[in-house]
């Protein structure tokens, strides 16, 4: 396929989509309360929840078998860091892991009681577990870099519940809870308070870099910050329900789900959000988005839906390149299966600003993007003859 369009033509196209896209109703299999997803690659994912529930699907949601976890306690976020290595956190101190894909789950001993809301790793072996003592307001945070073998106690002084962790970097991180508590550490070890500007009860937080970020919580609270949590300003939801979960694909354009059913979308960084239809009505706890166009979110009784919007970017000839993982964190993977011929790769962002570009002869090639930002990028493989073009997420 040639290009015959220029980039900014694309990006265009791009951000104008249409967004008010439907969420279909997908069957979990299961009545429990879902309280989280998450996707290693467009086929892959994971659901959990409460009584200790896990499902894999490998056809993109459209089964799920249930997987034995090893524990009867609700499970409240799960995270894999690679294809195979994957963690899940919850109530009595709960952590169980799997380093097959979910074949199997094992119990992982954190030394505690105390019940874990959120999850995050940077690799296999390095993560965080966030919480509290049930509905008290003591603060927990807890550290392994050894693959959750051992677990060391992470102390701030506001001692409030938290909710929800996300690290954009590899230590640089912003922890979320009770009373509009945000927490950020720049070493991965000491964490500092922030002045949230609210004291209503935050639960997601998520950045797409070291220093653009959103918070959501009760009440519809919406709070954003662009430069990494020295200030943050209030976006204006429309909603009164407590939003449980936001995600970013990039600076621009957003998600957030709540009570009620509610999923907002954004498109211009939160400055305006507009309501989407859920087809639900009870909590939605949990969103992921595997790329631009397709995203998850769970909630209560089981319900999973999913929603795929169209773009108009094309889709890659699979007899060119193919490519995996998408979403991916650090490594990019590409295959050549034409005949070999000199390349060029290049990995542009939304703005047509270059952030990789290499020539040569390539049948296999694996490329760094760990320092690269968060966000929705094109993959661009060209030759003398044709240029082939697709959209890939970065999501740390």
């Amino acid at each position: 396929m040639k290009l015959n369009l220029l980039c900014t033509l694309i990006v265009t196209s791009l951000l104008s989509s249409d967004v008010n896209a439907q969420w279909s109703n997908l069957t979990s299999g299961t009545t429990a309360a879902l309280q989280s997803v998450f996707f290693t690659d467009s086929l892959t994912g994971y659901i959990v929840g409460n009584g200790g529930v896990i499902y894999k699907t490998s056809n993109a949601g459209s089964s799920w078998a249930p997987q034995v976890s090893g524990t009867p306690n609700d499970l409240f976020e799960v995270h894999f860091p690679s294809p195979d290595t994957g963690y899940a956190v919850g109530y009595l101190g709960s952590i169980v892991k799997t380093v097959n894909g979910g074949a199997t789950w094992n119990q992982v001993v954190s030394g505690t009681t105390n019940q874990f809301n959120a999850v995050f790793f940077n690799d296999v072996n390095t993560g965080w577990a966030v919480g509290g003592l049930g509905s008290s307001s003591i603060d927990m945070i807890l550290k392994t870099t050894d693959g959750g073998l051992s677990w060391t106690a992470q102390t701030n002084a506001q001692y409030q519940q938290l909710s929800g962790v996300h690290f954009p970097s590899a230590n640089i991180g912003y922890a979320v809870g009770n009373t509009g508590t945000i927490l950020k550490t720049t070493d991965g070890v000491n964490w500092s308070p922030q002045t949230s500007g609210t004291v209503s009860l935050l639960r997601s937080v998520y950045f797409v870099n070291d220093t653009l970020g959103w918070t959501v919580g009760a009440s519809g609270t919406i709070k954003k910050t662009t430069n990494g949590g020295s200030t943050w300003t209030t976006q204006t939801s429309g909603t009164f329900q407590t939003l449980f979960s936001v995600k970013f694909l990039d600076a621009n354009n957003g998600y957030v789900a709540g009570g009620g059913g509610t999923i907002l979308n954004t498109t211009d960084g939160g400055l305006t959000w507009t309501t989407q239809n859920s087809n639900a009505t009870g909590n939605l706890y949990f969103l992921y988005f595997t790329d631009f166009n397709t995203g998850y979110v769970v909630g209560i009784d089981g319900v999973i839906r999913k929603t795929i919007v169209t773009t108009g970017v094309n889709e890659i000839r699979d007899d060119v390149f193919s490519f995996s993982p998408n979403p991916v964190q650090d490594i990019l993977n590409i295959n050549f299966n034409a005949s070999l011929k000199p390349s060029t790769i290049r990995i542009t962002d939304t703005a047509g600003r270059v952030v990789y570009s290499e020539t040569g002869m390539f049948e296999n090639k694996s490329i760094d993007l760990s320092s690269i930002s968060s966000g929705i990028y094109f993959l661009e493989i060209s030759t003398t003859e044709e240029t082939e073009r697709t959209q890939i997420l970065i999501q740390h």
